[in-house]
């Protein structure tokens, strides 16, 4: 869109599909404000060719796209992954200073956001966090989600809950507003493709039973626990009759890519019951959801997203601890008999309620009106 000097420069930064999807639609607000201009930063694992090169959805989806900041990411070791985070402070300090963004937002916890945030707070550039003030115990992530609270200025949590958090770490209920998670407003903007268009596209047979697998790795644990865990799941789900199961690539965390290469290995001596994607993108990730008897693995996206489609959630070990589990999560160890009483549980689960802890589908929206009166 037209732009001109007096609107602010809202930079905004994604660095994984998963945080993208939360993103979208407050980027789209930004872009259609009369107040703002959307200035648009790629990196992390957009740029993987492994991790289904998203760049292209975002492409795909209309934006146009400022900067793309690639440091050839190497999940291989956390060695190479601290290494990954020094080379993008560097270039981050370069692209800022082009840019010169009013404000930078960024979402959630992953930990390419350190490099970030730490070189905008440095250069004087108010940090916007959205979905700030969560817990989760089992992953690095609530280091990270908690060190870009203390460093942001203005903070958007999902929950009260969460807003609590914000207040109470930050000592001050200044610039903290709780409007509901992200993700959820692609349940009422997304235009979601049929059981049919999903069975077209992802060569399912229509009328089997359809499962989500996506597991990401435990940051806090093993390799050998992670893996050992994943094979638990997937020789649990090959002894289901009449299902089918997709699954999708685990993040670009340290371990990630042993197990998607487990994944594919298994695909291919089970093409009938098991298809992996390594990125099914937005719009087909939550049609899809949408469409299965349950989910299973250890995605936020089974904590935040599916309660309110009522669909039943197997949580697997300690990576969403202390979280707000709604009645549709189904915690479960990792050893192969927990997951398979767990997957019993969630076949003959009872109609469940939609459940609206996490938000009502309207938080890009709240989000553009108070940044507009704020800012």
């Amino acid at each position: 869109m037209m732009t001109d000097n007096t609107m602010k420069k809202i930079c905004v930064v994604t660095a994984s599909r998963s945080e993208y999807g939360l993103l979208k639609w407050l980027m789209k607000e930004i872009d259609n404000s009369a107040d703002f201009e959307l200035q648009l930063l790629v990196t992390g694992a957009h740029l993987l060719e492994e991790q289904g090169h998203t760049i292209d959805n975002i492409r795909d989806d209309g934006f146009e796209i400022n900067e793309i900041i690639d440091v050839r990411i190497d999940t291989t070791s956390t060695e190479e992954i601290a290494y990954s985070m020094g080379l993008m402070a560097q270039e981050f300090s370069h692209v800022l200073g082009r840019l010169k963004p009013d404000y930078l937002t960024v979402l959630g916890d992953r930990y390419e956001l350190l490099p970030i945030v730490n070189t905008a707070f440095v250069m004087n550039i108010p940090i916007i966090h959205l979905s700030g003030g969560d817990v989760t115990e089992g992953a690095i992530d609530d280091g990270i989600r908690n060190a870009v609270t203390m460093l942001a200025e203005y903070h958007f949590p999902g929950t009260k809950d969460s807003a609590d958090n914000i207040i109470r770490m930050r000592g001050s209920a200044k610039n903290v507003w709780f409007v509901g998670e992200p993700g959820l407003d692609s349940f009422y903007r997304e235009s979601l493709m049929s059981r049919e268009e999903l069975a077209s596209n992802l060569g399912l047979d229509l009328d089997s039973k359809w499962i989500l697998f996506t597991f990401h790795a435990e940051t806090k644990e093993s390799i050998d626990y992670n893996l050992i865990t994943v094979k638990n799941c997937i020789s649990s789900l090959l002894h289901i009759d009449g299902a089918q199961t997709v699954a999708t690539y685990s993040n670009a965390d340290f371990g990630g890519k042993l197990i998607n290469e487990y994944l594919d290995k298994i695909a291919k001596t089970t093409p009938d019951k098991i298809k992996v994607i390594p990125s099914l993108g937005n719009r087909r990730y939550l049609s899809y959801m949408k469409q299965v008897r349950f989910i299973i693995g250890n995605s936020s996206s089974g904590i935040t997203e599916a309660p309110t489609l009522g669909v039943p959630v197997i949580n697997i070990g300690d990576r969403q601890k202390g979280r707000h589990f709604c009645e549709n999560v189904i915690q479960t160890k990792s050893d192969t008999t927990s997951i398979e009483e767990s997957i019993n549980k969630a076949m003959n689960a009872s109609h469940l309620n939609n459940d609206y802890y996490w938000g009502d589908g309207h938080t890009a929206e709240r989000i553009i009106d108070i940044l507009t009166k704020e800012l």
